[in-house]
């Protein structure tokens, strides 16, 4: 099952905000493009390359005009200490809005919750002004993704029209 082309879920949850905790919602980002992605397990070396992977490219995401916004099924505090851990420095900290989805909800919700293991799948979604949900990426626990595609994606879409491959390699 596929939810391209259908509205994103409504949902509502605690964030990291530069060491703060915050609050985000569907409803705080109607109106504009966003990114979430999800990463299984705090603490963990592929999980902490994909959000020094994204925070890289946060910027590029700004300038497009889409909100990036990362998410586990840790707590606020499990996010906060990673990121003030030896994993992370001033340089490849997250700027951007992090998702402390403890409850699970927000990940169920998107239907990329691991039962089995008790985390969230390695998955991303770009939802769109309107709130469809206009591209989704799933991986398995162990390969981490490349953000760069993810930001190559949203490009496409936010440019809008369509896109070949070879258009895709140049934007």
């Amino acid at each position: 099952m596929t939810m391209i082309g259908e509205k994103a879920p409504d949902w509502s949850a605690t964030t990291y905000e530069n060491g703060s905790r915050g609050k985000l919602s569907s409803a705080d980002l109607t109106g504009s493009w966003y990114v979430l992605y999800w990463w299984p397990f705090d603490f963990t070396g592929i999980c902490n390359s994909e959000v020094h992977g994204f925070e890289a490219l946060h910027s590029a995401f700004q300038e497009l005009g889409v909100r990036l916004v990362g998410a586990s099924c840790d707590s606020f505090h499990s996010h906060r200490t990673w990121f003030q851990s030896a994993d992370f420095n001033d340089s490849n900290r997250p700027t951007h809005s992090i998702v402390a989805d403890n409850t699970h909800a927000v990940t169920k919700a998107f239907g990329f919750y691991n039962e089995a293991v008790g985390c969230a799948y390695r998955a991303a979604v770009l939802v769109s002004p309107e709130g469809e949900i206009k591209s989704l990426t799933v991986n398995h626990l162990p390969v981490a993704r490349e953000p760069e595609d993810i930001l190559t994606t949203a490009r496409a879409f936010v440019k809008g029209g369509g896109c070949k491959l070879t258009d895709r390699r140049s934007l």
